[in-house]
């Protein structure tokens, strides 16, 4: 499931408003923590040794871009730490397997490993500046030997690939243990781009089922229920409809489906692929 974040735009100057709630900017260190919730643009104006600490939910960790430019440029100006401490490390790109994995094109962007940065300013920019922070869903590149990971749809959800079969519910389960959920293919954008990183040539399971109630779908991922009004991408004549028929779960891909949804039961063994979102 991809979704669109709104963008919150803040100028910043001593103290700022927003609908982030109230933001302050000084030369000390140690005010508290700007909570990253939505997107946040901060657009100057930016002073010597200025310095910001961000903080997300526990769980995610924070995504920073530029707008209008690039990170190279703007570490003339700014460094990036991981974490709120004063010895906190600089934040560097991630490493070149996950982003070789992907999506060409998604802004260049760095990332923390924890939910706490800070940014410092050493020197007023030349140019216009904006900086974008985002809460982010950790993506490492490996979570096991047989798991391909990266960033498909946008910079800050992930999504990885379990080369491993299984069924329905056990793949259910192990996205779950490594805090992601089976995948829920809720618009073509995200399903295409998914499809476009590891094909449709082997069947992976997503968490679209129907057996709660037969004939009912959702995405248990999300617990959105399917209704003429949502995307769908079924197979000519699929799903069956009959009483009480064995073929619960969507399956998309491998030789039978080809790019298309398929019902079948729910202990046929396929790959899967895990999201998590921000």
């Amino acid at each position: 499931m991809a979704k669109t974040l709104p963008i919150c735009i803040v100028i910043f100057a001593a103290v700022s408003h927003s609908c982030c709630g109230t933001m302050l900017a000084t030369k000390e260190y140690g005010w508290r923590p700007i909570f990253v919730d939505n997107e946040i643009v901060i657009n100057g104006p930016f002073g010597d040794d200025f310095i910001w600490q961000f903080e997300a939910q526990e769980n995610h960790i924070l995504a920073f871009s530029i707008l209008d430019g690039n990170i190279k440029d703007a570490q003339q100006f700014l460094s990036i730490h991981d974490g709120a401490g004063i010895d906190s490390p600089y934040v560097q790109l991630e490493n070149g397997d996950i982003m070789q994995l992907s999506r060409k094109g998604l802004p260049e962007t760095l990332y923390t490993t924890t939910s706490k940065a800070t940014v410092r300013f050493s020197k007023f920019p030349k140019s216009h500046l904006k900086l974008k922070i985002q809460k982010a869903a950790n993506c490492s590149y490996n979570i096991k030997p047989e798991t391909q990971c990266g960033r498909m749809v946008d910079e800050v959800s992930c999504y990885c690939a379990v080369f491993t079969n299984k069924n329905q519910s056990d793949h259910t389960m192990s996205c779950v243990d490594n805090g992601m959920k089976l995948v829920s293919f809720e618009s073509k954008e995200e399903e295409e781009l998914v499809h476009r990183t590891w094909s449709t040539q082997i069947p992976f399971w997503t968490s679209l089922t129907d057996t709660r109630r037969d004939g009912s779908w959702i995405w248990e991922s999300t617990m959105t229920l399917l209704s003429n009004q949502n995307y769908t991408n079924w197979f000519p004549g699929r799903p069956l409809v009959q009483d009480s028929n064995q073929l619960n779960c969507m399956l998309y891909g491998g030789s039978t489906y080809s790019s298309f949804w398929g019902d079948v039961n729910c202990s046929t063994l396929a790959n899967a692929i895990c999201e998590a979102q921000p």
